[in-house]
């Protein structure tokens, strides 16, 4: 039986959820006698953290520091050098391209599996549930194994729910109860949005984007204990000796109709600036109707700010889930020093 299982148990405080198959992601699997000294090379976290957890977030970074994919790694198989990484559907291509072009002569066998199995995101959309740090695992109820692959808490944080690989053909409500089915993806990337997390290439566009101001720390998506990666150098430097002045927030966009008029029609990339000094506050990086996620600079968040030449309201907001925050960033964010 494929996979590290989670212990299944009964829960006495039980919680409804909604099950979200993320047909949108995909997954990679590679195994063989040198993958994990391969991937250890190449990502931002440490391969070693799934002695010990199912599945952890990381990041491949280009040789100037910035992302060109985030993913979810799991660990499937007991004792053996097999991972399943999820990334974003259309990236498996240049994803796959890459990881070949590094293995050299590694014994390391490289697989798009995605059409064997499904993604499933599982959320609590109260938000007296999701806010949680606990582990969500304990508020479900499974009632078989058959056909789990990996079941695991989201590794970035609690709030994002629990994340489960089956079989192709398994039915979630065959799995789980008091879970209901969605086909509606625009739940989950809400979510997401509302808790100020990108995910993917259409809210990290590859190449462009600086780790540390996409929260990676935050995230628990690097390793500064681990040995050298492809772009460690920029965000070792910039986390030990600089400030982070912009980071990746949510964003309430009031009368976001307006956005499709502005641009040429187009929704995400747009410039915000300060209403009162005009001067440049940020970009909105994606959104969907209200809810978004706009890169901000810090010594702006609080101010009056809006889309470029539009009539968009955009309110960035610190989501609950972010650790206290050092000194630095308090002063850059205008914050209270002792709050």
């Amino acid at each position: 039986m494929l996979k590290r299982l989670f212990h299944l148990k009964s829960c006495i405080r039980f919680h409804h959820c909604t099950a979200i198959p993320l047909d949108n992601r995909a997954l990679i699997q590679v195994h063989g006698t040198d993958t994990s000294k391969f991937l250890q090379g190449l990502i931002t976290n440490d391969i070693e953290f799934l002695k010990t957890t199912n599945a952890i977030y990381s990041m491949l970074l280009n040789a100037r520091g910035r992302i060109l994919y985030d993913m979810i790694i799991y660990n499937h198989q007991i004792n053996k050098s097999s991972y399943l990484i999820e990334i974003s559907q259309n990236a498996i291509a240049d994803f796959l391209r890459l990881l070949r072009t590094y293995k050299l002569r590694r014994q390391v066998n490289i697989e798009d599996v995605t059409s064997k199995y499904r993604i499933w995101s599982l959320l609590y959309l109260q938000d007296e549930v999701a806010s949680t740090t606990n582990d969500l695992r304990e508020n479900f109820n499974f009632k078989t194994r058959q056909g789990l692959i990996v079941g695991q808490s989201d590794p970035r944080h609690a709030s994002l729910g629990i994340r489960l690989i089956t079989e192709r053909q398994t039915q979630i409500t065959n799995l789980v109860d008091s879970c209901t089915p969605s086909s509606d993806s625009s739940i989950y990337k809400r979510w997401l949005y509302q808790h100020g997390i990108a995910e993917g290439t259409e809210d990290i566009p590859p190449g462009e984007c600086i780790p540390l101001e996409y929260n990676i720390v935050f995230l628990n998506g690097v390793s500064f204990s681990k040995g050298c990666y492809i772009g460690q150098e920029l965000i070792a430097r910039t986390h030990h000796t600089g400030v982070i002045r912009k980071r990746l927030m949510p964003v309430q966009i009031t009368n976001y109709e307006e956005l499709s008029k502005s641009s040429d029609n187009k929704t995400n990339d747009l410039t915000i600036v300060n209403e009162e000094t005009k001067r440049r506050a940020g970009k909105l990086r994606s959104s969907i109707e209200h809810d978004g996620i706009a890169l901000i600079r810090l010594n702006e968040w609080r101010n009056s700010l809006r889309i470029q030449n539009a009539d968009v309201s955009i309110t960035p907001s610190i989501p609950n889930w972010w650790p206290p925050l050092d000194e630095a960033t308090k002063l850059e964010m205008k914050l209270e020093q002792s709050s």
